[in-house]
């Protein structure tokens, strides 16, 4: 099997226990973590689909917190009152070739952006441990790669945009 494929169908069977027929996650269940060890303390997801989206959504809530693909291991992406998931956010923005640099949403996965570089002849210095893993929840939650001189996976990002 290629890599290319086995990266696609592992995210695809790892999220799949989360998701309804149409992909979509279902707001009467439970949310829980990765591992399923943790349970948020609401079902109000919001999952938009652009960044004025987003950000209209941020102006309109008092509390919230922000989700990446739910890989943590303890509360601290918790809220009882509103998540806000970048599921939908994540595409490439851009690649300059000149720079070496790829802008990209927040919500993308590393199993994602991988093969899309790689296709173009570029990579990333370091990876994470799983192919489910989003690049924005790994910079915000300073999510290691391994090796002793290379930093964690946000040492990779040049610059961000942060909306509100």
């Amino acid at each position: 099997m290629k890599r290319k494929t086995f990266l696609r169908l592992s995210s695809l069977a790892l999220a799949s226990p989360l998701l309804d027929a149409a992909g979509q996650w279902t707001p009467q269940q439970k949310l829980k973590n990765w591992a399923g060890n943790i349970e948020y303390s609401t079902t109000n997801v919001a999952d938009p689909s652009s960044i004025s989206e987003a950000q209209n959504l941020i102006r309109s809530m008092d509390k919230l917190r922000m989700l990446g693909t739910r890989h943590c291991f303890n509360r601290i992406a918790d809220s009882k009152h509103q998540l806000v998931s970048t599921k939908n956010l994540n595409k490439v923005v851009s690649l300059d070739a000149k720079a070496m640099t790829v802008t990209v949403e927040s919500g993308i996965k590393y199993g994602e952006l991988a093969p899309y570089l790689h296709e173009k002849g570029y990579a990333l210095q370091n990876l994470a441990s799983l192919p489910h893993i989003s690049i924005g929840g790994s910079c915000s939650t300073a999510t290691h790669g391994s090796g002793v001189n290379i930093g964690n996976l946000s040492t990779q990002v040049r610059s961000i945009e942060l909306i509100s």
